[in-house]
């Protein structure tokens, strides 16, 4: 039985209780002898509430009158290691042994079902795709022109401080250190932009099977992903900023 139908069964074990089915003549009662967990039969993503509500029935014990509404469209599921091509004829020959007049037809891999029961979120989630890559790159170059430019201007002070007797190493740190604060700043507006959005966008979560809108595995993977960028950003104008030297800029102010 699907956990939803123990509901009327608070802090007791179902196993073994009863519980009647039915609208018109209800049948029953009838033994719990297992729960499981909801599964999803019409995709992935599906939210609605009556879909939760379900039971399992051996066929045998299903009464005459509810077969023609409960199997319509009876589909039959194979597990086996081997692909479809090796298992059609299999199939077939376990059909036709038993009925030859029975059509075998519409055969899927389950992962076809799952890939056709999410298009509906596929052609958005290419789309958000897109814009983040292209939202990536943007913030990779803005970074990179923001620290050269930042590196440009500051050519006498790093020669002023090699002169001084500053490592290679600790003006490359300076430099880096520029780009990292500038991409810790737009982390954290971005994430408090986006818990906000999250609550006031929260029909889109459903593009996202299982990924909660306040994911911290997601903001933690997103952050890792843009410090990264922002230290290769980084990486050209403190090489830059670690070759100057000293006397030529001395010489040159």
């Amino acid at each position: 039985m699907q956990r939803a139908c123990c509901a009327n069964l608070p802090g007791q074990n179902p196993v073994g209780q009863s519980i009647t089915f039915g609208w018109d003549t209800p049948v029953g009662p009838c033994e719990i002898v297992g729960v499981v967990g909801h599964v999803s039969h019409w995709g992935v993503g599906e939210t609605g509430k009556l879909t939760r509500a379900q039971s399992y029935f051996s066929l045998q014990q299903d009464p005459d009158k509810w077969v023609p509404l409960n199997y319509p469209d009876t589909k039959i599921l194979v597990r086996a290691p081997l692909d479809v091509a090796a298992m059609m004829p299999v199939i077939k020959s376990a059909v036709y042994a038993a009925c030859s007049d029975q059509p075998v037809y519409d055969v899927r891999t389950m992962r076809q079902i799952v890939t056709e029961s999410m298009s509906s979120q596929r052609f958005p989630m290419i789309l958000l795709a897109t814009f983040a890559a292209l939202a990536l790159i943007l913030a990779s170059v803005g970074t990179y022109g923001v620290v050269a430019y930042s590196v440009s201007r500051r050519i006498g002070e790093i020669g002023i401080r090699t002169a001084l007797g500053a490592a290679k190493q600790d003006v490359f740190r300076m430099v880096i250190g520029n780009g990292l604060r500038l991409a810790c700043a737009g982390l954290a507006i971005g994430i408090a932009v986006s818990l906000v959005l999250a609550r006031l966008l929260s029909n889109f979560s459903r593009l996202l099977y299982g990924v909660r809108p306040n994911d911290p595995v997601t903001l933690l993977t997103v952050s890792v992903v843009l410090i990264g960028v922002a230290v290769l950003a980084s990486y050209v104008p403190a090489r830059r900023a670690t070759q100057v030297d000293p006397m030529f800029e001395l010489r040159y102010e």
